[in-house]
């Protein structure tokens, strides 16, 4: 308990500092000044749901855990249980209060054992859901002394020195513990996670990740993103890529294409980018860039230009997950950073996928790998090599076909943890 009693005895120190970080920071402002309001609300709207349906919150730290989350919300019987939602990032909040997948949605605390007693004791909360990685050790503390019911799902412990380093080990030992149930997304992931936990409270479920994205594959097969004329050309994505993608993408491009936009036309080729972040200046790294290739291109804000462009840059945030529809083949980004992005959007869609080597952050990513339904990229040469598959049809369908039996094969995500959760009741 070393680690966990020295981060509880800096907490006070914390806690005085956290008035001067909020005034630096717009996001720790925004979440300071807002807590207690929407836990007040939180609160009467508990009570007015009357005293015969259980609190059970979930926590979402971002957009990305909340998307995970989706589908079990839909699955919970809302006539049983009280479905209250917290989020930590305001960028998230700010956009899903209203969200109709809960019946309340507030900040989730700081984390400090005093907060944490009052907030789980305030909003009579008898379980206490985590999705991923936002765990926070007091509160997960506080909820085992009061008898709350503590599940993580799509539990993800990637890294191997996160159980294979002492200091790690003990640390992810002393807080995995608290914890009733953990839900996981592959063995390979059990298997990481036994390293530091009893396998007694570890259970393979799937990613409900997976369920969400197969979701939105349906709920948007009739919105029209871009002309059609994506879908009728041979289309690579570039998704969600950041600077450290860039040498390898920009260096590719220019080879394979020689002639710049003139290539472009003369193979029948077009091309989605889509950048991580969307601010001017990342915009403007792009579009030089793409001005050293010789290429042309419209940005998606341009609406009136769209039927006419061969490259298209994406300044809108929010829907990479279904531009996938217009493209055969898809590079993901990250992989030259901390880790690649989301390779389950391009896979539902079954895009031929690439990736830089840093992608074990990923499960599905792994998978893929292991199973040789995409290529790791390491080089310039590679990436090349990879965007040849625009001009291998045959090649490509193969790789369709064992895509799609891959994502059919898929345990589905949400039922298992929907019946995991309440299984013990």
């Amino acid at each position: 308990m070393f680690l966990l009693s020295l981060y509880w005895f800096l907490s006070p120190v914390l806690w005085i500092l956290l008035p001067l970080i909020a005034i630096i920071n717009p996001k720790v402002r925004h979440h300071w000044l807002h807590e207690k309001k929407t836990r007040k609300l939180a609160q009467e709207k508990i009570q007015q749901s009357g005293k015969s349906k259980t609190v059970v919150l979930f926590h979402a730290a971002s957009t990305g855990e909340f998307e995970q989350l989706q589908p079990v919300l839909n699955r919970i019987d809302r006539s049983q249980y009280f479905i209250l939602l917290s989020f930590f990032s305001p960028t998230v909040f700010t956009i899903e209060k209203n969200t109709h997948l809960a019946d309340a949605v507030c900040y989730h605390p700081f984390d400090f054992l005093w907060s944490a007693r009052t907030f789980f004791q305030l909003l009579k909360i008898k379980y206490y859901i985590i999705t991923r990685n936002d765990i926070w050790p007091s509160h997960l503390f506080i909820a085992k002394l009061l008898g709350i019911h503590t599940v993580l799902i799509n539990a993800n412990l990637y890294r191997k020195h996160h159980y294979t380093t002492w200091l790690y080990r003990s640390f992810f030992k002393q807080v995995l513990d608290q914890f009733n149930l953990i839900l996981t997304g592959s063995n390979r992931l059990k298997n990481n996670l036994m390293n530091v936990i009893s396998s007694d409270k570890i259970q393979v479920s799937g990613d409900s990740r997976l369920d969400r994205v197969l979701e939105r594959k349906v709920e948007n097969l009739n919105t029209i993103l871009l002309p059609d004329c994506y879908k009728k050309s041979r289309t690579l994505i570039l998704g969600s890529i950041i600077p450290s993608d860039y040498p390898h993408i920009f260096n590719g491009l220019k080879i394979f294409y020689p002639n710049g936009h003139k290539s472009l036309e003369e193979k029948d080729q077009r091309i989605i980018i889509v950048p991580h972040e969307v601010d001017q200046s990342i915009l403007f790294v792009i579009e030089k860039k793409l001005h050293e290739i010789g290429f042309d291109w419209t940005y998606y804000s341009e609406k009136e230009k769209l039927h006419n462009s061969r490259i298209v840059i994406i300044d809108k945030i929010g829907i990479l997950a279904d531009l996938y529809i217009f493209s055969d083949a898809a590079y993901v980004g990250g992989g030259f950073g901390a880790g690649v992005h989301s390779v389950i959007e391009p896979a539902v869609y079954e895009n031929v996928v690439s990736f830089g080597p840093n992608y074990h952050i990923v499960d599905m990513a792994v998978s893929l790998v292991d199973s040789n339904l995409c290529s790791v990229i390491h080089s310039t040469d590679e990436f090349v090599q990879f965007l040849s598959s625009l001009e291998n049809e045959h090649s490509s369908e193969e790789t369709q076909v064992g895509m799609s039996n891959f994502i059919s094969k898929q345990p589905k995500a949400a039922e298992n943890i929907t019946q995991a959760i309440f299984n013990h009741d």
